[in-house]
């Protein structure tokens, strides 16, 4: 039965992942579904990574190995895209793993509703093995159309590109942003527009680790201001095409900004970043802050943020202190 079923590419970037890249290609192998096309990218590796993608390539048939200089996440995913032939498009990242079932279920649910995107719900997986649904909001499939399908994307914050599989087409002219780190919130919300509709089980089919050197864990560098440039990308985006979703994506950038704050000033990072970090401050400004939903506590920071980044600097170490957060 399998064979008659449509292809579907699965892109899986690689680097220097040689502790957990053979459970996560043991988990696209075995999948249930079998006409896929597995497309792994090692993107310029300097552990054994590479080799054990070989490995793997000799293995099984259905795996296309592209080894490539080191070219970040983006564009390891876009130089699949570019090779890739199956009718639906997935993405696993590899250090993460799937459920033996994921890509049947989600092509079942594609093809039942007739949507461009089918999505699964999926565990956060912490270093201890502990595993956490990212949503319990519903019990019940959902298929979601015109803004509906828009409104949950934004408001959930649900970014992620790995836990769903998409009709090829979606993919036509839009590509993953080079060098460039949140690279799936610059690009999930044109997806969820392009397509006819959405469809979500509420099954938790993909395993997400959190690595503690995953990029929202790790020490605060110039590169994450990458999370504040989509959002307000996306803000641009969707104010234009969906009014009354504005506010929401207005909060977002008001949130991203205050949560890099934050990890800056956690990891005593504002006087090194002071005059780039000024420039962000300066292009968040002219933003309404009032009348979108945020909490008293950060209306009274970005405040004291907008008037002297010193202030908030001192006032910022008193709240981490008080949390048990403060390096220093």
């Amino acid at each position: 039965m399998n064979a008659i079923l449509p292809k579907i590419s699965v892109i899986v970037p690689v680097y220097n992942v040689e502790n957990y890249v053979s459970k996560c290609l043991d988990s696209i192998i075995g999948q249930t579904y079998k006409n896929l096309e597995i497309i792994v990218v090692n993107d310029g590796s300097t552990d054994n990574s590479g080799h054990i993608c070989e490995d793997y390539a000799k293995r099984d048939e259905r795996i296309t190995l592209i080894h490539q200089n080191n070219q970040g996440l983006s564009m390891a995913r876009n130089n699949a895209l570019d090779v890739a032939s199956g009718e639906y498009m997935g993405f696993v990242d590899s250090d993460d793993w799937i459920a033996p079932d994921m890509f049947f279920a989600l092509y079942d649910n594609a093809a039942a509703h007739e949507a461009d995107i089918s999505m699964c719900n999926f565990y956060y997986v912490s270093a201890s093995g502990e595993l956490s649904p990212y949503s319990s909001e519903s019990a019940e499939t959902k298929i979601l159309d015109g803004i509906y399908k828009i409104a949950h994307n934004i408001r959930l914050s649900n970014n992620c590109v790995w836990n769903r599989i998409y009709r090829r087409h979606l993919f036509d002219d839009i590509r993953f942003p080079k060098g460039k780190a949140f690279e799936d919130i610059f690009v999930m919300h044109k997806l969820v527009d392009r397509a006819n509709k959405v469809v979500l089980s509420p099954e938790c089919k993909y395993y997400y680790l959190r690595r503690e050197d995953g990029i929202t864990l790790k020490k605060f560098n110039l590169g994450q201001m990458g999370n504040l440039e989509a959002y307000m990308e996306r803000h641009e985006y969707i104010s234009g095409k969906y009014p009354a979703l504005e506010k929401t994506c207005r909060k977002h950038i008001f949130q991203s900004l205050l949560w890099l704050m934050r990890k800056a000033s956690r990891d005593n990072m504002l006087g090194t970043y002071k005059e780039a970090l000024a420039e962000y401050i300066n292009a968040v400004k002219h933003y309404e802050f009032s009348d979108c939903g945020l909490s008293a506590e950060s209306i009274q920071l970005l405040k004291l943020l907008f008037e002297d980044i010193g202030l908030y600097a001192e006032q910022m170490q008193i709240i981490l202190k008080g949390a048990g957060e403060a390096n220093g």
